[in-house]
């Protein structure tokens, strides 16, 4: 019995090019949704102070939840493949960014911070979940997450 081989090539996107898609997507997702939430916030007809606070971050979290949703199908149309384990670790990797920029409060000095936290967290979603990544990789970004998200405790 003869075994047969592929000998076509592997014609797959590279890591570095999923890994940019699924960041793209991220921005393009977390932009129309902010977007949204801006706009909502605004129709609440509140002018500012305490009293808006509470609806303003229910309505913010609820959007960010709808992006968190909403980028598996751009992750399918950017053609990152597989996209919903992409889909499901970048909120997690997003959660771990997210306790590093509460913690050093960078958030107040650099607000755009929160964009390059979802950039990232989705960036290293998409290698994360490459099966042609090498398993040193995929540990050093599990443990990178780890520590940021063991800094709260600090």
């Amino acid at each position: 019995m003869s075994v047969m081989t592929n000998i076509e090539p592997d014609a797959s996107p590279s890591t570095a090019v999923r890994a940019v898609r699924a960041a793209l997507a991220a921005l393009l997702a977390t932009a129309v949704w902010m977007g949204i939430a801006l706009a909502l916030v605004r129709l609440q007809g509140c002018v500012g102070g305490m009293e808006c606070l509470g609806d303003a971050l229910l309505i913010i979290m609820g959007c960010l939840l709808a992006a968190a949703v909403s980028i598996w199908p751009l992750l399918r149309l950017f053609r990152v493949r597989p996209a919903w384990p992409v889909a499901l670790v970048g909120p997690v990797l997003f959660v771990c960014l997210t306790v590093v920029v509460v913690r050093y409060e960078l958030a107040a000095r650099l607000p755009w911070v929160w964009v390059v936290a979802i950039e990232l967290a989705y960036l290293g979603a998409a290698v994360l979940m490459d099966r042609r990544v090498s398993r040193v990789l995929r540990i050093g970004i599990v443990v990178l997450a780890l520590a940021a998200f063991a800094s709260r405790a600090f």
